[in-house]
């Protein structure tokens, strides 16, 4: 009896200690040491740049009596945008069923137009305009008409114009703002250059120069950045990250995520395999994110500018330009800094493996480039384009490798247009270079 006492006992007792430890086991939760660093890593690639010194137009036209007088140049850009910036702005209302009248007119009135290389959220913009109205309408823009003539003489006019929607804004300004604006560019506006209208077949308004224009031919002594570095900035814990060399470079990987330095594109690929096949539908500004990434670790290491976006994908470029403020294209994405991003974390990120020197003086020289009719005369000849899909057509330069040496890089000035979404280069003398300069 005593012995079935003790076996009923002890059998009761495990029962009850199964029952607890799988009590335990449900409701354990294990302290896990978080992977991301305890204290933000100090990456210093370049530099950090607000809002806007990287969104900004690459062109500006001033439209009086027919005339169009303009500039590419960057100096003259950043005077006339922080002029504007200081402006206040309100009552801004959507006035898109005068887009029409207002693409009109551009050739009869006296308007100042800022082009922007792609479209800009107004929300982001804000933070380089000063707008009163605390709740804006939701709407982008890539181009800004100031009217000069104002409204009636009682209170200045801006459009925020998009040609991809066809839409316009309008916003008012003192009247004091567009005198004072006026007054500081009437004398001046002869010093531009003459620039003429093109309506492409899909309804947008280019300007190209009238005359032939002058550009330096540049070279450039390449200075690689250091792949460490970028690995403090990319990775969540750089001391879990192993280094491997590769048949073209070196690879860094840790359990998440690989960056790899192509030695011969001089290329910096980083991916994040696991949010590869999270399909987003951007709902956050894709611009902001981006400008907030590369400030993480100031990786602005050249005169980069936003250049495209794509919010569906969320995609977000930004190029390199010149110092006179022209696009810099290269076929693999060699003046380019291209993010792909998921809900909440960059998934793919490219971006040259160097910054540019100073200039080697001896290489500096001019190089005549043909007037803009002419290469509107060489596009219409071509009946393999189709020209609806011809978007823009600018002057630019092509960065290319010396074949020689390189560690020296060139800046070739050309003419370029983009068709379907892809920039190409347009050799003259009938000849077309068909390799894709990507915009995104």
């Amino acid at each position: 009896m005593n012995y079935e006492k003790v076996k009923t006992g002890l059998l009761v007792f495990l029962i009850v200690l199964s029952g607890v430890l799988t009590w335990n086991i449900w409701t354990f939760q294990p302290r896990y040491e978080v992977m991301e660093n305890e204290k933000p890593v100090n990456v210093a690639l370049g530099l950090k740049q607000e809002v806007k010194k990287i969104v900004q137009p690459d062109q500006i036209v001033f439209h009086t009596a027919g005339k169009h007088l303009g500039t590419n140049d960057d100096s003259e850009i950043n005077k006339i945008v922080t002029m504007i910036s200081q402006w206040k702005y309100y009552d801004v209302i959507n006035d898109s069923n005068r887009s029409f009248e207002i693409n009109q007119s551009l050739t009869k009135g006296r308007y100042t137009e800022l082009i922007f290389p792609d479209e800009v959220p107004i929300e982001l913009y804000k933070k380089v305009l000063n707008f009163e109205d605390q709740d804006l309408p939701k709407f982008e823009f890539d181009r800004i008409i100031i009217d000069e003539l104002a409204n009636e003489g009682k209170e200045g006019s801006v459009y925020f114009y998009s040609t991809k929607n066809q839409q316009a804004y309008l916003s008012h300004v003192s009247l004091a703002s567009i005198n004072e604006f006026s007054e500081e560019y009437e004398e001046r506006v002869e010093d531009f250059k003459p620039f003429f209208s093109h309506e492409l077949a899909n309804g947008t308004m280019i300007y190209l120069p009238v005359q032939e224009m002058e550009m330096l031919n540049y070279t450039y002594y390449r200075n690689p950045i250091e792949p460490e570095e970028l690995k403090k900035a990319l990775f969540r814990d750089p001391s879990f990250v192993q280094r491997s060399f590769v048949t073209d470079g070196e690879e860094y990987t840790d359990e998440a995520s690989k960056m790899t330095v192509n030695n011969n594109t001089n290329m910096i690929t980083y991916v994040n395999p696991f949010r590869e096949s999270e399909s987003v539908v951007g709902t956050e500004n894709i611009i902001q994110k981006g400008i907030e990434f590369i400030n993480g670790h100031s990786g602005w290491t050249d005169n980069y500018r936003y250049a495209f976006k794509d919010d569906f994908n969320q995609q977000v470029v930004f190029r390199m330009y010149s110092d006179e403020g022209y696009p810099i294209f290269n076929q693999v994405g060699l003046s380019e800094i291209y993010q792909e991003w998921s809900q909440s974390e960059i998934k793919r990120f490219v971006r040259p493996s160097f910054q540019l020197e100073l200039p080697i003086n001896p290489e500096m020289r001019l190089v005549t480039m043909p007037s803009g009719n002419e290469i509107i005369e060489v596009l219409n000849s071509k009946e393999e384009l189709d020209k609806e899909l011809l978007e823009d057509v600018s002057l630019g330069y092509y960065m290319l490798k010396d074949s020689q040496d390189s560690s020296i890089i060139t800046l070739r000035p050309g003419w370029f247009y983009q068709y379907d979404g892809i920039w190409f280069e347009l050799i003259l003398n009938e000849r077309v270079i068909m390799n894709g300069l990507e915009s995104d």
